[in-house]
């Protein structure tokens, strides 16, 4: 025979004081996120992106040297398609020029690619800089 149990259920009508507080707390996070994107959303001035790249390593590889460069975008405008030119100089002669294209730089944020010369650049001054890009 199965025994019947007259004890009170677990669960009760009331909700407890933690229950209410993450639920406050849950609501105040929600209305934060809504409020902070209406502000980025309302507040975002058109301007252009301000690039600027920087040499993060130099090492030779299999196909040529690889130059690794990071770039950075610190305007609150991303950029499409960024064209990244390399070119290796010798006084005032370029002696090796590459490219390649990024898809995009989140704005403020970094991202970073590399460059494959043929020439060593050891002892030869490395010029790197955005040439170009397109607005998404």
């Amino acid at each position: 025979m199965t025994k019947m149990s007259t004890a009170r259920h677990t669960e009760t009508g009331d909700p407890h004081v933690v229950e209410w507080l993450t639920g406050l707390f849950s609501a105040a996070c929600v209305i934060a996120m809504i409020a902070w994107m209406g502000v980025q959303a309302i507040g975002q001035r058109d301007e252009a992106p301000d690039l600027s790249v920087s040499v993060v390593r130099q090492e030779a590889r299999s196909g040529g040297y690889q130059v690794e460069f990071e770039i950075g975008n610190a305007a609150r405008a991303t950029a499409a398609q960024v064209l990244v030119r390399g070119e290796l100089v010798d006084g005032d002669a370029v002696v090796e020029a590459v490219e390649t294209t990024l898809d995009y730089v989140p704005m403020q944020s970094k991202a970073s690619g590399g460059l494959i010369f043929r020439h060593d650049p050891a002892g030869l001054a490395v010029r790197i800089a955005a040439v170009g890009y397109a607005d998404p």
